[in-house]
């Protein structure tokens, strides 16, 4: 009996440890698989402030069409009036396998419903001007849609909803898209204390929208609201951001569209060397060329025009990095210094003011006392010598501070 008893506890024994073993397996490949791709800025498909247009108007790489106004901080697609439409969309197109996309936006207005919505976009071909949302219909690739206003009379806006388009679908504009949708939300993102933040992600044929509601100043507090697996989309495109109003309106803001490559883990990042043609690299290094004989050319007629600096190590000509860090060092100290002279005149003003307040106190208190005769001291008398004796501690500390 014992002995059975032992191979039953000895079998038991090592189907744990089995058990356990195959569960750290698992982890370790579930950790693996969930590893986080490689991010790296792309700046020739990305806008932001404080310096987002040109003084012409225009987008560094990118352009705008219908009512969209370019400024410092942000693009309006379309400003608060009746029947808008306006839109943004990269020059060139973009041809990456993995991206992530993040965009901050405001949409605001003074009613308590709003139209028509936002619409951010990956397609073939640019949409600059059409019935969805400002831009063109029967598009080929996807569009995220912050939709304002309920067509549909479900109660259901605003909401957020992933479209895809192989290029022959009609958007569904009475039933609000939600036919054709391939993942939604129900998000409320008009008129927020903060700008409202959306990370749109596709990687491993996964689309996954994140929303920052605006809630908070919290520039990662996002939540979940979709996902589309095994989704297929253009191998190249261009990326876009349009709006439009319809009897309803409201302004529709854009700060900012950052957009990142997805490199996945173990995988070298192209270098940014092999992006650029070939074309492109001759006409750099024959434009740097030129800039080169340029500067020559003027360095010789400066040495011409001041003969007395020939010969003069061109370092002297230049602050060190020893003077420089010494010039900063006594400029910090020459503005402590202004800084203690100023607490020092504001402390003597408090010093002045406070001895004025003691003086009139003394003389009321002498004149109670001298009415009042040797009777007992009252409760304001008490009080007014309370006050006394706490301005006096007052000047002490504060002479003490000076």
């Amino acid at each position: 009996m014992a002995l059975c008893n032992a191979r039953v506890f000895i079998l038991s024994f090592l189907t744990a440890v089995i058990f356990h073993r195959s569960l750290a397996n698992v982890a370790a490949e579930g950790s693996t698989s969930e590893e986080s791709p490689h991010r790296r800025f792309e700046y020739k498909y990305s806008f932001k402030g404080p310096h987002l247009s040109q003084s012409d108007g225009s987008i560094p790489f990118w352009i705008h069409s219908g009512n969209a106004i370019p400024s410092a901080d942000q693009v309006r697609i379309t400003p608060s009036l009746r029947s808008q439409r306006g839109s943004v969309w990269t020059k060139n197109k973009v041809s990456f396998e993995h991206w992530e996309a993040e965009v901050t936006f405001r949409v605001s207005g003074r009613g308590r419903m709003g139209a028509d919505g936002l619409a951010l976009w990956f397609t073939s071909a640019q949409g600059l001007d059409g019935p969805v949302y400002g831009a063109a219909d029967t598009w080929n690739g996807i569009g995220v849609f912050f939709d304002s206003f309920d067509n549909d009379g479900k109660k259901n806006n605003p909401a957020i909803l992933v479209v895809g388009n192989n290029g022959n679908l009609v958007y569904d504009h009475q039933n609000d898209g939600s036919t054709q949708a391939l993942g939604t939300c129900l998000r409320d993102f008009r008129n927020k204390p903060y700008p409202i933040r959306a990370k749109i992600t596709y990687y491993r044929k996964t689309l996954t929208v994140l929303i920052n509601n605006g809630f908070t100043p919290d520039k990662e507090d996002y939540e979940f609201c979709t996902k589309v697996e095994n989704m297929i989309i253009p191998t190249e495109g261009f990326f876009g951001i349009s709006a439009a109003t319809g009897g309803l309106a409201d302004d529709h803001d854009v700060l900012s569209f950052l957009l990142f490559r997805l490199t996945e883990p173990g995988h070298q990042p192209p270098s940014v060397d092999s992006e650029i043609p070939k074309e492109q690299k001759d006409k750099y290094q024959e434009e740097f060329q030129n800039f080169q004989q340029e500067l020559d050319k003027k360095k010789e007629e400066f040495q011409k025009e001041h003969p007395n600096v020939q010969g003069e190590p061109i370092d002297d000509l230049y602050e060190s990095v020893n003077d420089r860090e010494i010039r900063q060092v006594f400029e910090g100290q020459n503005r402590i210094h202004l800084e203690i002279k100023q607490i020092n005149r504001q402390l003597a003003m408090i010093l002045d003011e406070q001895r004025r307040y003691v003086s009139v106190i003394t003389d009321e208190i002498a004149k109670k006392g001298t009415s009042a005769g040797s009777g007992q001291p009252d409760s304001a008398s008490q009080q007014l010598s309370s006050v006394i004796s706490t301005q006096q501690e007052l000047l002490r500390n504060l002479n003490e501070l000076r």
